[in-house]
């Protein structure tokens, strides 16, 4: 009892992890509003609320905020604002780097060698990222306090998925953070905390949380996947149809994608009551498959969804209301070549 009490303190989501999930229904199948996602010809409205990068030439990238703009250098793979700069993630031959750069675009003193992916608070105001040998790394406070959470255990690559807590550092103000973290060799998955504890989820793989939700893979096989989304220590429901994504800002919806990830990329997309599972609306591909195919959906607001599209060769943020709109948020765009995506919408 002295453990939970402990994880309690330092996130409650954490309780989610820890025992058996709970017996729970699946979702209802009931019929949604369904339309093509065709973004060939659409108006065009304001740019995105949130953090975004275009690729202006090789290697090199605009970043837009709403209080500016920055540039950057490098084969850029996901940003994640941060005080007056960003976390950034980037390729090499061999590995990945994660760093924090300033407005101006000049790196910090530090880099790390870490597993894809970048882990952001809900208020954006901590990204954690995941290294090789169980090394869990925490960048709050603005960007002036680096952390090193215990390391989960496994020798391989990790990444980080979700972290709770706006301000990791444990003092008479702050209960600290934790952080959800999928092992890349096996399946499965840890939470380790700023209170010292790590333990294994009840998920195969984590795939998103926000508050005391967290969603992740319970079954995997050659046709698909089955996911639960939880609350505290209770399974709500279930699901063999999505896996899931970003959860809206207010916890009303759940982004679903298909249970297969397969080819290049999603062509179908959900969105789910997120205390039920039942469809509110979707976005699915066309008979003939000459509809867009997106990557990066990521929640602006709680009425709408920002996702990064390619169709007839072109790139294009657009978007996507939950009353049906649809809007280019950035205009179509060719890339420089097929291997090079152009548009990149920051982590969330």
């Amino acid at each position: 009892m002295k453990r939970l009490v402990s994880i309690l303190a330092v996130a409650p989501l954490a309780l989610a992890l820890l025992g058996q999930p709970s017996t729970a229904a699946p979702v209802d199948e009931r019929v949604a509003p369904r339309q093509v996602l065709d973004v060939s010809d659409l108006p065009t409205g304001e740019p995105p609320a949130i953090a975004y990068a275009e690729l202006t030439g090789r290697n090199r990238w605009k970043i837009h905020r709403p209080s500016g703009q920055t540039t950057f250098r490098g084969k850029l793979l996901e940003l994640a604002p941060m005080g007056s700069g960003f976390v950034v993630q980037t390729s090499t031959r061999t590995a990945y780097e994660t760093r924090w750069i300033g407005a101006d675009g000049a790196s910090g003193a530090r880099t790390w060698r870490t597993g894809p992916g970048l882990a952001v608070s809900p208020k954006g105001g901590a990204v954690a990222f995941a290294g090789a040998r169980g090394r869990v790394t925490v960048i709050d406070s603005d960007a002036d306090r680096v952390l090193r959470m215990p390391r989960v255990p496994g020798r391989g690559l990790n990444s980080a998925v979700v972290v709770s807590g706006e301000d990791c550092k444990e003092s008479a103000t702050s209960n600290g953070c934790a952080v959800w973290v999928n092992s890349h060799r096996r399946s499965r998955s840890w939470v380790t905390s700023s209170h010292g504890l790590v333990d294994r989820t009840r998920f195969r793989q984590v795939s998103t949380g926000r508050g005391r939700w967290l969603g992740g893979i319970t079954e995997a096989s050659d046709t698909g996947t089955c996911s639960a989304m939880v609350r505290g220590q209770r399974t709500r429901w279930t699901t063999c149809r999505n896996r899931f994504s970003d959860i809206s800002t207010v916890n009303e919806h759940v982004l679903g994608l298909p249970a297969y990830g397969d080819g290049f990329g999603p062509t179908t997309l959900d969105v789910l009551d997120l205390r039920s599972g039942d469809r509110v609306r979707s976005w699915v591909a066309d008979r003939k498959g000459r509809s867009a195919t997106y990557f990066g959906e990521i929640w602006e607001d709680p009425e709408h969804v920002l996702v990064v599209t390619f169709q007839d060769d072109k790139w294009a943020i657009v978007r996507l209301g939950l009353d049906g709109s649809m809007e280019y948020a950035v205009v179509p765009r060719t890339a420089a070549d097929e291997f090079s995506m152009p548009l990149l919408l920051a982590a969330g």
